[in-house]
This record gives C-alpha cells, structure tokens and sequence, in this order.
C-alpha cells in the first residue's frame, strides 16, 4: 500500500507500537509496529484492560474528528515490544518518544480520529496489549503536499516568507510519524535580517486536515547585533489570513502568531479539540508531583487564569522576575499547570496552561544556535558566557572571554533564575508540541548560559546553591529545569545526553562536596549568604526546601546514569534532614514541629563557618539550633502550627510541604513520623482548604509510597 493511500483511505489501517528508532536532530520518535486491518485493530483492543482514561472535547464537534495529546506512563506498564490501545478508537496511533531505565514507555505521543459530540468529553480507555508484526506506512511529505496547504508569514517591511509545493518537502525536523499523524518544523528566514525567523510546526492527519503553529523567532546565540524589530505580523494559511497584529519583538524573543481563543491554525476547519488527562494516572506515573488541592467549579484559581493569548503578555507572570513575596509561579510546577492537574483537566485550566507556556516567549532567553538550529549543546560551549542585555539578571563571565553578542534597543522584560517558573514542561507532556518542548529546552540552556563557565565549571554546567547568579533557591530551580529538560528531549536526541552529562555532573558535585568530604550534620548546602551581619550564620530554610524538593523530584524523573544512583540517594538521605529535622518532638535534642515553618533559620553558630572544606563549626543537632534560636520544647503531637503564617497555603508551612513530601515517599528517617505531627495538626485542615484555591503547594505523600503511614497523609479538610 502506498502511502498517499494509506493518508486516505478509511477504516483499513490500525495502530502503532514502538520498535524502530528515527534518525534525525529531534526524532520523530519510535515508530511502531502495526496491524493491517479495522478487525484486527478492534479484537486486539477490546483483549486489553483500560489502564486509565483520556478525554477528548471538542467545541463544534463532528465525525472523525483528528486529536494528539502527550502520555505519561508508570514504569513499567507498557514494556518494550508493547502498545496502548483502544476499544472505541481501533486506529490509535502510540510513538514512544522517552522510555524507562527498565525499556517501558515513559512518555508517548497518542493521536487518533474518533467521532464527537460538540461541547462533551469522550472518555477513551487505554490498555496495554502486544504490538503486532506488520509496519504501517506512516503520513508523508506526499501527503502532506496532497493536502495543498500554503503558507506566509509577514513581517512589516523586513520581508515575506511563504511555503508552498516543493517547500514542504524541506523541513528542518521531522518530530512525529506515523499513520494517523506526522509532524514537521520548518523555518524560512525574514528577508534580509540576520535573526529574524519564521518557524512552523506542521501535523498532517490522515484524513488530509493539516494543523500548524506559526512563530517568528529574533535572536541567535553568536550572531552579531542582536536588536528589537516592530512592525505588523501577518500569518496566512490556505490562503486565509488568520493572523495580523503591530508587533514589537525585542532581542532573543518569539512569539506565537495566533490571539485570542485560537491557539493554532487549522488548514480546514478548526475542530476546538482539548485533552483531559486521568489526572490520578499522570501523578502517578512521578513526571510531576502529586497534589492533594480540589479547586471547587468556583475557585478563585479559574479567575487567575488566562483566557485569551496576546504574542508577547505578560498574562500571570510577575512584572519582573525577582520580586519578593509570594508568586504562583514559583514552585516545581506553576499555578496554571498545578491547575490542570488538580482540577482533572477543566477546558479552562488546560486553556490557560497553554496560553502561559506561549507567554514565556516573552524572556530574552531564547539563545537558538544558528549551527544547529536548536537549542545550544553545553558541550559545544564550555566557556561561552551570556552577555548583559536580554533581561536574563545576574549573569557571569567567561574565563576565556568569550561572550555572546552585545545587544541594543529595549531590554525584555527581567528573568531571573532565582524566579523563574518551569515553563513549557507540563503543556508539552499535555499536549507534545515540539514548540514546548524547545521552550523547556530555551530554559536549560539560559540558566546554564548566564553563570560565570569557572563556576559551573565549563560544561559541566554545575548549579551551585552559593553564587549570587543563582542563589539557594536558584540552584534549586535550575536543577528543576534541567531534569525537565533531559526528562522530554526524545531518547537518542543528542541534547538529552547533554543534559544527562549535566545532571550525573551535578551528583556527583553535590555528593563530593557534602557526602564525601565533611559536611554539616543538618542535610544544609552551603548558602550564598548570611542574613546577619554578625554571628551566627542565619539564612532564609525555605530556599533550602526548594533545593531539597528539587533533588526528591529528580530521584523520580530518573534522568541521570544508574551507576549513580546510589550517590543520589545517599545525598537525598542526608538532604532529607534539612526538613525533617524541624519537625521534630519536644525532645531537648529536637527542633519542636510547630515551629518549623521559619523564615530564616540559624545554620551555623559562627559567621565564620568553614563551608568550603566543611569542617564548620557546625550545630550538632536541630535541638541545638532550636535552643540557640530560644523556641520552646513544645507538644510533640496535636496543637497548632506556630509562626510561617499557618494555615495559608502561600507562606512558609505550603513551602516546605514539598521538600517534607519527597522525604516521605522516598523513606527518609523520620519523614512519615514528621509528616504524621503536621498533618494531626489543629491547623492543617485550614491549610488544606487553603491549598484548593491555591494548589502550587499541595503536594503531597502519595499513598501507595507510604502505605504504613498512608492515613495520617490523606488530605482532610477539602
């Protein structure tokens, strides 16, 4: 069969499965084997027990209706040489993009035609059965082409691009194959300009609708004279224009062209489809955290969220990065990704979850090498250095010299390490959207771009908690990203290996440095600096969560080499204490629970506290921090929470919830013990209602990681 048949022909060809990899930057994934007929595809799905449920809406509704949604899997659910299937959608298309250390599918792509009725969810069951034998042609360039689209982007006087016929045939990437949807980038530049780019997603369904996301794209990481550019931006697709708008785009931005409710383009009619995920399934799987917030049909949370896109808005994200306070978007994930996870992905969550992960072309951050035509490999750069001017704060120099372009013209809107959200990550697992996966990508490699190359030592790309171009809390939220980032790009991309480099990198810098040569008894890294001026050394401990949450979060994501693991565990063992051990009993060696929530905390008893060597001098217990801190040996269960603004789910006692949660599920000493004093609390039902309107720090023991103690960690209180 051809495969110009295969794209249109109906109801004869079925699934796929996972068995040979794509070459090429990126990959289109691992494409499976197949079945050869509509019969077969629906006896092999109805022998298969539905794991969990995806829905699919969409607005206007219709037959056949085409939809692509990302997967997370628990390890171990879907072995090599097997597939997700379904009763109600025989023809599922399944392309593995990450596995498992094990070889089961970690993160896939699903994408399938199934019938709709407008404005109501169709609940799709997924089970796991064997993959067949036979490979399906995939969607090619041919049918692509079949399909007739035309494409233009404008922009002002700097020039026109347009694809058309034999254009299609050059795509910079293919990111997805198979036979109910293949997806290409492509990129022309704008006229003359040395940065300007228009990028396109394109994904061709069988069936012939043709879906593509339009961007244009200002600033390479070696290009000489980085500068803004203003004008009309104009997006023509089919020979339509759905898109025209002044535009002024500053140095190392991109933006989205689409606004409104329309997120991307559509060569046909727009089926307005949305994604709900299983969302008990997705945390389980450990690609996120696992919350314990229900936000109400009424929440506040909803009014938060954006819900029509502007290219460039600010939408929920700070004015500046940096701003002291409270944020929602700081966490491991942001409130608006939070949301659609605790809502079970409300239409209106998942909107302003995509509309925030477009906002993000807003930071300078977007370094693309015009070598490759990706985002920069660390290796490549070792001593490369951000020059100032793309709004990135704090950046370091270079060794060597060697910095990139000076730029000119308005500054973007401020970034800052210390401050900056995950941006990307949770729309890409949503919905698989290389766009976002590049945006994760962006993040990566502008933390690492903007630190001094002696300090995160050349490619190696360390995060150290004690420089003042990351800080405590930075090193926390970089580390973050950075496993994000390796948890995404596709197995066999050769940036997924730089990114793992990085993070074995940095186990092995953080188990050198507090594992094997001596370290504070407390689980504490080494701050950027003291709160006091004068002894003793007093630091904020909630950036010391963050680094601790991030390090648990990593253990789950598994982006490192095994040899390593047991370094990671060992430092997560010693980490753990930081938290743990302020949530002790009213003993006179233990810290007393109710006062753990603390903005700042003693470290050290001296200002001169050798951190370097490790060798201190070091409080040789929490009880002796709480004693030099003069807080009472109190209760050791019941009573309420004291100081850290208890009960509100933005304040010291939702920061530390993370940090204490990962040492909970990963069996630290003590942890359930300690989760167990805080959760009997008279307090924490009022901190628990506070986290459904405010869900970023709701994260929570899940209970099949606790079973022994799995009652005292149920959320109460919603």
């Amino acid at each position: 069969m051809s495969s110009n048949r295969q794209f249109n022909a109906s109801g004869t060809l079925a699934l796929l499965a996972a068995s040979t990899l794509l070459a090429g930057c990126g990959g289109g994934g691992e494409l499976a084997n197949a079945i050869t007929t509509r019969e077969q595809a629906t006896a092999l799905a109805t022998t298969a027990t539905p794991l969990f449920t995806l829905g699919v809406n969409s607005a206007v509704g219709g037959s056949l209706v085409p939809f692509t949604a990302g997967q997370p899997l628990r390890q171990g659910q879907v072995p090599a040489g097997s597939v997700l299937v379904a009763a109600d959608v025989p023809e599922l298309q399944f392309v593995v993009k990450n596995r498992w250390p094990d070889g089961s599918a970690k993160f896939a792509l699903v994408s399938g035609r199934t019938s709709l009725t407008a404005g109501s969810y169709r609940s799709i069951g997924l089970g796991v059965a064997p993959a067949p034998a036979t490979v399906v042609a995939p969607i090619s360039l041919a049918n692509l082409k079949a399909a007739n689209p035309t494409a233009s982007v404008q922009f002002a006087s700097f020039g026109t691009v347009n694809w058309s016929a034999g254009d299609w045939d050059r795509p910079v990437q293919q990111v997805v194959s198979g036979p109910q949807m293949s997806a290409w980038t492509y990129r022309k530049p704008i006229g003359a300009d040395p940065h300007l780019v228009a990028w396109l997603e394109v994904r061709a369904y069988k069936g012939g609708q043709v879906e593509v996301l339009p961007w244009i794209e200002n600033g390479y990481l070696n290009v000489a004279g980085p500068t803004s550019k203003a004008g009309t931006a104009v997006f023509t697709l089919g020979g339509r224009q759905r898109f025209s708008q002044p535009l002024t785009l500053l140095n190392h931005q991109r933006a989205v062209l689409a606004s409104g409710t329309t997120l991307t383009h559509w060569l046909g009619t727009d089926p307005q489809v949305a994604p709900r995920h299983d969302a008990a399934y997705f945390s389980s799987t450990r690609l996120v955290p696992g919350y314990s917030a229900v936000p109400a049909a009424t929440s506040s949370l909803y009014s938060r969220l954006p819900t029509s896109y502007t290219p460039l808005m600010q939408g929920f994200y700070p004015p500046e990065m940096g701003q002291p306070g409270y944020h929602p978007t700081i966490g491991l994930l942001p409130e608006w990704d939070t949301a659609y996870l605790t809502t079970g992905g409300d239409v209106r969550a998942w909107r302003g979850m995509i509309i925030s992960a477009y906002a993000a072309g807003r930071y300078g951050i977007h370094y693309r090498d015009e070598t490759t035509q990706r985002p920069l490999a660390f290796s490549k750069y070792p001593y490369l250095a951000m020059r100032a001017g793309s709004g990135v704060s704090d950046s370091g120099g270079s060794s060597k010299s060697q910095y990139t372009p000076a730029t000119s013209g308005a500054v973007p809107p401020r970034y800052a390490a210390s401050h900056h959200p995950s941006m990307g990550y949770m729309a890409y697992l949503v919905s698989g959207w290389n766009y976002f996966l590049e945006e994760n990508q962006f993040v990566a490699t502008a933390n690492y771009l903007k630190q001094a190359d002696n300090i995160r030592q050349g490619s190696k790309g360390i995060l150290q908690p004690w420089t003042g171009a990351l800080t405590t809390r930075g090193a926390g939220w970089a580390l973050r990203s950075l496993a994000q980032a390796a948890t995404i790009t596709p197995d066999g991309d050769g940036l997924r290996n730089e990114f793992v480099a990085s993070i074995n990198a940095n186990i092995e810098e953080y188990h050198t440095t507090y594992i094997v040569k001596p370290a504070n008894p407390l689980g504490l890294v080494r701050p950027y600096s003291s709160y006091t001026t004068s002894d003793p050394w007093t630091s904020a401990i909630w950036m010391e969560d963050f680094v601790t949450a991030a390090f648990g979060y990593l253990r789950d994501l598994q982006v490192y080499d095994a040899a390593l693991q047991p370094k990671l565990e060992e430092f997560n063992r010693w980490k753990f204490r930081s938290v743990v051990g302020r949530l002790g009993g009213s003993g006179a060696n233990e810290f007393a629970w109710p006062y753990a929530a603390q903005y700042t905390v003693n470290y050290a008893p001296s200002l001169k506290a050798d951190w370097v060597g490790g060798t201190g001098p070091w409080y040789q217990s929490w009880g002796e921090v709480a004693r030099a801190m003069n807080i009472p040996m109190s209760g050791e269960m019941g009573g309420a929470m004291m100081v850290g603004y208890p009960g509100i789910a933005t304040a010291y006692w939702g920061t530390l919830t993370p940090a204490l949660t990962y040492a909970v599920e990963q069996g630290a000493e003590g942890a359930a013990l300690a989760w167990q004093r805080m959760a009997s609390s008279s307090t924490y039902p009022t901190l628990v209602k506070s986290f459904n309107d405010n869900p970023v720090w709701s994260v929570y023991p899940r209970p099949a990681q606790a079973a022994s103690a799995a009652p005292s960690m149920t959320p109460t209180g919603r």
